[in-house]
């Protein structure tokens, strides 16, 4: 009953903007059903999610907007599973300074499901898994706070710098059904810049530096593990022309040592060897109008995970697919997509091969 429960409550979503006709003019609400599994090599079950994201966005004037998300969701591998509302996400950005500053607040309202049993936990752990990239990794993170401010000033037509600061709280919350213990995730704390250029007419580009830096995280008040700070880059090419577009980005992250909790001396410790991987990441796609109420994208990715100190965690997947969207009116549309990935990894001291499915359907209703 649980199951086809959510069942009904995914296909309402689905249908909620063909309902919600009568608002005045300015937002949008977009529903949609995303499928995701995963395939290992000689494990006899798949890792499969399915997310019903809901994201409503609402102008209230020409400075402010807001927006609220949320993600129910089902997941399951073997006899693991977990079904259930995740946290629920309410955004509120302003432009100021004749729209070259922004400034934006959010709170993440516990809704999810924070408190797992043995099973929960190993399923949670396939699901944050970064290769994979499952659209929601954790369903319940307890109250969280984030925000940011950020400036963009333009030289010329041609050449644009920006840069921000921004930083994410969280609440500690109780995340295991079978300790008393409260687990307090460490704090966020970031400063971005970028560059955008105009190459020649209809072409742009981009680059972005991203620097996180992040503080202990503890339970019941002892430090028990300190995440190195991360680095994250990411440089781009944009053509458009017309109603077409044509994209090629690549991101390269990587992250410096963390610190882990010693039982004999009751301390945190640098690792002897780092413990995280370093990601690469290349997307290139296009979007094409067929008709004048038919679009259809084209897209591909390749995701390169170089493998840590300690020679685990590495990951070579490579795939794409294709997403349509039919304009039924002028407010209108319903979309639909998949993708497809194949490769291989490191995964608990083997290295099988992986293929991934993603299968998404929705609407976009703008108001």
């Amino acid at each position: 009953m649980r199951i086809m429960f959510l069942i009904i409550n995914f296909l309402l979503l689905l249908l909620l903007p063909v309902f919600s006709f009568g608002q005045q003019l300015g937002g949008s609400v977009k529903t949609s059903f995303i499928f995701q599994t995963w395939n290992i090599e000689d494990v006899d079950e798949t890792i499969t999610e399915g997310t019903a994201p809901i994201e409503i966005y609402y102008p209230v004037n020409e400075k402010l907007n807001l927006q609220i998300n949320h993600f129910p969701a089902l997941a399951k591998f073997g006899k693991s599973n977990m079904a259930g509302p995740s946290d629920t996400w309410l955004r509120a950005s302003y432009s100021f300074a004749g729209d070259k500053a922004l400034a934006s607040l959010a709170i993440g309202l516990p809704t999810g499901k924070t408190e797992l049993d043995s099973s929960e936990i190993i399923l949670a752990r396939l699901l944050s898994e970064q290769a994979f990239k499952f659209h929601l990794p954790v369903y319940g993170q307890g109250l969280t706070m984030s925000g940011g401010v950020m400036y963009a000033f333009p030289f010329n037509d041609k050449f644009t710098i920006g840069g921000g600061l921004n930083f994410v709280l969280r609440n500690s919350y109780k995340f295991s059904t079978l300790h008393t213990s409260k687990y307090n995730p460490g704090d966020q704390f970031g400063i971005n810049m970028g560059f955008d250029y105009t190459i020649i007419q209809n072409l742009s580009s981009y680059v972005d530096f991203v620097f996180n830096y992040y503080t202990k995280d503890k339970m019941d008040d002892k430090n028990i593990f300190f995440s190195g700070p991360r680095f994250l880059s990411k440089i781009g090419l944009i053509y458009q022309k017309s109603n077409n577009y044509f994209w090629i980005h690549a991101a390269y992250q990587a992250k410096s040592k963390n610190e882990i909790y010693n039982t004999l001396n009751d301390k945190l410790e640098p690792e002897e060897k780092n413990s995280n991987i370093t990601i690469r990441e290349l997307h290139l796609g296009g979007k094409f109008q067929i008709t004048n109420k038919i679009f259809l994208s084209v897209i591909g990715e390749i995701r390169s995970y170089v493998e840590n100190e300690l020679m685990q965690g590495w990951v070579d997947l490579a795939g794409g697919g294709v997403i349509g969207e039919f304009q039924l009116s002028e407010t209108l549309s319903l979309f639909s997509g998949l993708k497809l990935f194949f490769g291989d990894g490191e995964f608990g001291g083997y290295n099988p091969t992986l293929n991934g499915l993603e299968v998404q359907i929705g609407s976009n209703w703008n108001f």
